[in-house]
């Protein structure tokens, strides 16, 4: 079984079709992640809907150029994902983005955002599904003082320092149909260790023009099992195991849906 970490599934038009194509690929759960103040009612609802989505709900860094009411809404916001705590199976997508923000006079609100998003996940002891474009030194610095049960950063292009500290720290990495022509996508799976490889599609991301889907995660499991010079299969196995790791509540009964 395949698992798709990280799918914005409330930006699809014709999601029932998306659904059905990964299943094709055999790709059986997904982790719908919010970003915005109005996705994150719309990601629990279609969580509702579909067996196979899992929400993470939390408030990404590009929230603060796009919401002027952010700060005014940010404690309906937290109060929501605490309400639905035993719905949800992360917090994300948080965290800092100085790559495609330009102004820096955001960059202090983008900092008090994801670090009341960080101690919410310390609360309810949930793992982070953490955007670090740009910011890779200040989110890593900024993780060490937190108590968060697992971390996993999403498509990371930054520098080798930091990608080295996230791995020293057992932190998981989620790669992207981006492998497919990206050398530092290619790289990061090179030195990530295969215990601490995850597969997301970011859709409805675009690659090479074309619409990012969870399907194409099998695509990625395939480029890997190339870099990494291991058999399908097994790569398949363990990346299976490695989700069930850092996102638990994707397999627990428990979980209410």
């Amino acid at each position: 079984m395949l698992i798709d970490v990280h799918c914005h599934v409330n930006l699809y038009l014709a999601l029932d079709q998306i659904i059905q194509e990964a299943h094709v690929e055999n790709v059986l759960k997904i982790i719908g992640v919010g970003m915005s103040v109005i996705s994150l009612e719309r990601i629990l609802e279609i969580s509702n809907r579909y067996d196979e989505i899992y929400p993470a709900l939390g408030i990404h860094p590009e929230e603060v150029k796009v919401n002027e009411n952010i700060v005014s809404q940010l404690p309906s916001v937290i109060d929501l994902i605490r309400h639905n705590q035993n719905k949800i199976c992360a917090i994300g997508e948080i965290g800092l983005d100085h790559h495609f923000i330009k102004d820096k006079s955001l960059y202090p609100l983008q900092t008090i955002i994801f670090e009341k998003m960080l101690v919410l996940a310390q609360e309810l002891d949930l793992p982070v599904n953490i955007h670090c474009k740009g910011a890779e030194d200040q989110v890593f610095e900024t993780l060490l003082s937190f108590n968060i049960p697992n971390v996993n950063i999403h498509w990371y292009s930054g520098p080798e320092k930091q990608l080295k500290q996230g791995i020293d720290r057992g932190y998981f990495f989620s790669i992207t149909p981006s492998i497919g022509y990206s050398p530092v996508s290619k790289k990061v799976v090179s030195n990530v260790p295969l215990e601490r490889l995850l597969l997301e599609s970011d859709g409805p991301v675009e690659y090479s023009g074309k619409v990012g889907t969870p399907a194409m995660i099998r695509d990625v499991l395939s480029s890997i099992s190339e870099i990494k010079q291991i058999e399908l299969g097994q790569l398949e196995r363990q990346i299976e195991k490695n989700t069930k790791i850092i996102f638990p509540k994707l397999f627990s009964k428990e979980m209410q849906k």
